[in-house]
């Protein structure tokens, strides 16, 4: 069994860090941690991997990270900090027999954040996946998968192009982040989608796979 911690939208709050630690512990702790962007607001690349280290000393396990669009561009590179602490941006690294990749950064938007990708641009990085068994499949993305947690203001802001490969590859799992007025998880066909919920309001999520299947998925705050 693979116990993970999910977040997103930390943007700096590491504050929550101890109490968050305390909590997982209680639950029965995690095997993983992930982080599904916006580690920062608009900082540098260094100020990110500092928050990461917190986190990794806080809760202890192995994290699997990508930027979101308010993170430095330069984390869409390695900018990996140790073995513990690992960037998928871009990058399939398989873990007890899944595979997980990430897309970080958001969609165009008219705020001109600091990574911010066009739906041909998603399609370029997440055809780097289409040949892996979607059984064996876990995205994480900041931007989220248009119609699941991706509302604001009456409009369904999501991708179109992770929609699309959902529905055709049906991967096991998929993480997202970004919208900050979301918070949940949901099957659609083969895939539970996640949406944490910002952390810099408290929620995390933990979730369980096993067998091949995902097994549990919980919603909390601090």
């Amino acid at each position: 069994m693979l116990s993970i911690l999910a977040l997103s939208d930390i943007h700096e709050r590491t504050q929550r860090f101890k109490a968050l630690a305390k909590l997982v512990e209680e639950a029965g702790g995690v095997g993983l941690t992930i982080v599904a962007g916006d580690i920062t607001y608009f900082k540098p690349a260094n100020i990110a991997i500092k928050i990461l280290e917190k986190l990794h000393e806080a809760v202890g396990s192995p994290i699997l990270f990508i930027p979101g669009n308010c993170d430095d561009p330069r984390l869409t590179g390695s900018l990996d900090t140790s073995n513990n602490i690992l960037n998928i941006h871009g990058k399939p690294v398989e873990v007890e027999g899944y595979i997980f990749y990430g897309i970080g950064g958001g969609g165009v938007s008219p705020f001109n954040t600091f990574i911010e990708y066009s739906e041909d641009d998603f399609n370029d990085l997440i055809g780097r996946v289409s040949g892996i068994d979607p059984g064996r499949l876990i995205m994480i993305t900041h931007q989220p998968v248009n119609g699941f947690f991706d509302e604001v203001s009456n409009m369904h802001i999501g991708s179109k192009v992770f929609r699309e490969f959902m529905t055709a590859r049906q991967p096991l799992l998929w993480i997202t982040g970004h919208i900050h007025e979301h918070s949940g998880w949901i099957r659609s066909g083969g895939t539970v989608i996640v949406h944490p919920g910002p952390f810099m309001h408290g929620y995390y999520a933990l979730i369980t796979i096993s067998g091949g299947s995902v097994t549990g998925v919980s919603i909390k705050r601090i």
